[in-house]
């Protein structure tokens, strides 16, 4: 008797036992603030906790939940994320373990969780579905995407230090031999002057040695306020009618005498151009730049040809030379403010590296551009387009 009764009273004792187990499930569901689900393995809810309805349903009871599915929750991105994400626990028996994503659902705020999807088995230990739970890490996500900002910007900050340090370091050397030569030849002059011994022609020519020094002083600190005015966006300027033309050749007649030394043929060609409403002051000095680079660049025998003239409602203005020219990498940073090419330190060629920065900012502030066409050892054309006015009574 003993041995017939013992399975059925075994079987009596595992369903009281099966049924507090859900009763348990159930009531610990109910007041869990987590958000845990149960799902069968077409990914549709058997079991949900307080918390993930309180978080993704609130006001529903859970049984309007049991049966339905993601796509009736959520987006149709996050719930298709979803249900491969399950459909491949199913498939590989293998947990999705602390995912963090998105989700996204209609009414509330997007939030970030951090999700645990595991195989459901059942006692024979075959899949029968997922479960899984998920904590809202929103605070956590938001802190971290701020604390990257904040480490982006302290490395773009550390950057511009470190280019403004090197930049200091550049000003200073190159102010310094910047002044040492002019500095240097007035100096020498004025002593000789001052001992005396010389007269007419000789002394003239002193004189001279000391004026063209300290006018490149001068350009030198002009150029220095002007950066000055650039940087701290105030570049004075004075608009007026000026004659693009005459400011050309005025130009090209004060850099004649520099080309002749060095045997270079100076050329301007003018179209008919129209006056223009500019500054001339700062185009004079513009065109002046231009020039005083090309002569620079350019070795004893060449040619520089200055052009002027309009196309397509703007007038032209271009400056060639068969000079050293530019290689590609230089081309990329020769308007950056004290930037020197490499051949022009190599050769030490005399430059503060402001000169194309100052044409730029000229360019820009009469609303036109300058470009530059250049191939190391074949020369360079810088071409600089402004805006003719509307109509020839323009004021």
């Amino acid at each position: 008797m003993d041995r017939v009764e013992l399975p059925a009273r075994r079987r009596e004792e595992r369903e009281p036992a099966h049924d507090l187990e859900l009763t348990c499930m159930r009531n610990l569901l109910s007041a869990a603030e987590e958000r845990v689900y149960f799902k069968d393995k077409l990914s549709r809810f058997l079991m949900v906790s307080a918390g993930w309805i309180a978080a993704y349903a609130p006001g529903r009871p859970a049984a309007d939940v049991i049966g339905k599915t993601d796509f009736d929750v959520f987006s149709g991105p996050h719930a298709s994320a979803a249900f491969h994400d399950e459909q491949q626990v199913i498939d590989t028996g293998e947990p999705l373990v602390g995912r963090v994503e998105l989700e996204t659902y209609g009414g509330q705020a997007d939030t970030w969780v951090s999700t645990t999807k595991m195989p459901l088995r059942d006692e024979h230990g075959r899949i029968i579905g997922t479960f899984g739970i998920s904590r809202d890490v929103t605070a956590q996500v938001r802190a971290e995407n701020t604390l990257a900002e904040q480490a982006l910007q302290l490395t773009a900050q550390n950057e511009s230090l470190r280019e403004l340090d090197r930049l200091k370091d550049e000003f200073i050397s190159m102010f310094s031999h910047e002044l040492r030569t002019p500095l240097a030849s007035i100096l020498g002059y004025a002593e000789i002057l001052r001992e005396g011994g010389v007269s007419g022609p000789e002394a003239g020519h002193c004189a001279e040695v000391i004026e063209r020094n300290a006018q490149r002083l001068l350009h030198l600190v002009g150029d220095l306020q002007v950066l000055s005015q650039i940087q701290s966006g105030q570049l004075a300027m004075d608009f007026r009618r000026a004659d693009l033309a005459g400011l050309a050749a005025s130009a090209v007649e004060e850099l004649r005498p520099q080309a002749r030394d060095k045997h270079i043929d100076l050329s301007l060609a003018v179209t008919d151009v129209p006056r223009l409403v500019v500054d001339p002051a700062r185009i004079a000095k513009l065109i002046g730049n231009l020039l005083s680079n090309a002569v620079k660049f350019t070795p004893d025998g060449g040619r520089i040809e200055v052009r002027l003239g309009t196309e397509a409602g703007q007038a032209v203005l271009t400056v060639a030379d068969t000079g050293v020219g530019i290689s590609a990498a230089d081309r990329e940073r020769i308007f950056e403010r004290f930037y020197r090419t490499a051949i022009a330190r190599r050769q030490e060629i005399q430059g503060t590296g402001l000169g194309l920065t100052i044409s730029q900012a000229i360019v820009d502030a009469h609303h036109g551009t300058i470009t530059v066409d250049s191939e190391e050892g074949r020369g360079s054309t810088f071409t600089v387009r402004l805006p003719l006015p509307s109509a020839p009574d323009q004021p």
